[in-house]
């Protein structure tokens, strides 16, 4: 019970600590949610418990197994080990987030006073950034000095003008957060915590604000494949994806114009593809990179380049393929200055170019997985679309909200049943005799083994 209850502590830890990503002071790379520091040792804990992991994640740790294998043995070919261990290291954080996340899910869903704390922890989690959310959007449309700088710099490593980063490194990544972040909160408000709705509405209010164009593909593509999916509701969630879809298209520019908005972000609400891959430094890595891992994927289809080895072959592929990008300071120091640190930005491209077809297999057997663990549940439904579409601009393996949905989802974190509490339940029970009771005798309700 014991070291039940500190895997509990440090999972609840973990959740309050969703949002931080990039602290400025912790600097050994350029995604590093503090998160994954509790959830980490909390895995270790684990291992002094019953837990196990399921039947069907053999997938996952298959693939583990074999990434990290053929990392090591690239890595002794190209002499290279540093991109070897830091992507062994990715791996097992990842393994641990989702191992951890599993066992939560399936004591919350036995416990409710663990889910109370849940809904505490996500409105600790998010209060504070929200608030420097705002703060950053009184700046970007009002004052703009870029005073709320001053509060950001102390949570984030880099500070972006104009923009809505709340306390995270990367405005897409705060993006990230609120969407996840919003979906349990919704959950958490239909399981009757009331006072998460604020929360919700404050969140979803300011992704909308944030003109994250990032954060609008995500939530259009994960409703599309929720349509696909699903059968439940169909008709009104296309209702809802034609009315996402409507703001998006219509409404955010229309609040560009109306506020003023300026920044290089604003000009991709013009939908001119030509002129953001000629002109957008960021849109031009996000279409070219993942484009670069299928094309080593095509040259190496069996084993892929090996796992944290996708930077090997960019400075030849874009030279040959995609030499305009050159011009952008970012692309040009990914090829001459710093090629290390050169990433697929797609984790669905970062599979095919590093673990070739066999990883393929085995991470699409997991995913398949835990698409089948949703069974008809319409919120696993939806986390299963959300962390799909997620991936599409993320590759990090150390990826905590995905780690985080998928874990709730395996653990049945999203089942809306009566949470069972082991107290007497109302069940009359026909009594032996001729002669009916006065009253209705009841029995109790005998937890499960």
């Amino acid at each position: 019970m014991v070291i039940r209850n500190l895997v509990i502590a440090l999972f609840m830890l973990s959740l309050t600590l969703l949002t931080y990503d990039s602290l400025p002071y912790i600097n050994f790379s350029v995604y590093r949610p503090i998160s994954m520091f509790p959830m980490f040792l909390a895995s270790i804990l684990l291992l002094f418990t019953d837990f196990r992991f399921k039947k069907w994640d053999i997938f996952l740790l298959v693939f583990v197994m074999y990434s990290i294998g053929h990392s090591m043995i690239v890595a002794t070919i190209n002499g290279d080990i540093a991109s070897s261990v830091s992507h062994i290291i990715t791996l097992l954080f990842g393994l641990s987030m989702y191992r951890v996340s599993v066992y939560a899910a399936e004591q919350a869903k036995e416990d409710p006073e663990i889910r109370k704390s849940i809904a505490k922890c996500i409105a600790i989690a998010f209060i504070p950034p929200l608030a420097a959310g705002f703060l950053q959007l009184f700046d970007a449309f009002f004052v703009r000095n870029g005073f709320s700088g001053v509060f950001t710099g102390l949570f984030a490593d880099k500070v972006y003008l104009r923009r809505i980063q709340m306390l995270s490194g990367e405005p897409s990544w705060a993006a990230i957060h609120m969407l996840s972040g919003g979906l349990i909160m919704f959950f958490l408000h239909k399981q009757g915590f009331r006072k998460q709705l604020l929360l919700l509405v404050a969140t979803m209010l300011l992704m909308v604000l944030s003109f994250s164009a990032y954060a609008y593909s995500v939530l259009l593509t994960a409703l599309v494949i929720y349509v696909l999916i699903t059968n439940k509701n169909r008709g009104r969630m296309l209702v809802v994806l034609a009315a996402c879809a409507f703001v998006v298209v219509v409404g955010v520019p229309y609040l560009i114009e109306t506020f003023k908005v300026s920044g290089y972000f604003t000009q991709r609400f013009q939908f001119n593809f030509d002129q953001l891959i000629n002109n957008d430094n960021s849109f031009f890595v996000r279409l070219v990179f993942p484009a670069i891992g299928f094309m080593e994927f095509a040259r190496h289809p069996i084993f892929g380049v090996g796992g944290g080895f996708y930077y090997t072959e960019v400075a030849s592929l874009l030279q040959q393929h995609f030499s305009s990008g050159l011009k952008f300071s970012e692309v040009y120091d990914l090829v001459f200055i710093d090629p290390y640190s050169a990433t697929s930005r797609n984790m669905v491209s970062k599979v095919f170019a590093e673990e070739g077809l066999i990883g393929v297999i085995l991470f699409g057997g997991f995913l398949v997985s835990i698409f089948r663990s949703c069974g008809a549940n319409s919120y696993s439904k939806f986390a299963f679309a959300l962390c799909i579409s997620l991936v599409m601009n993320f590759d990090s393996y150390a990826f905590l909200d995905f780690w985080l949905l998928f874990g709730f989802i395996r653990g049945g974190g999203f089942e809306t049943e009566a949470i069972r509490t082991g107290m007497p339940v109302r069940l009359p029970v026909r009594a032996k005799g001729p002669i009916p009771p006065v009253r209705p005798i009841y029995s109790e309700w005998r937890r499960r083994a």
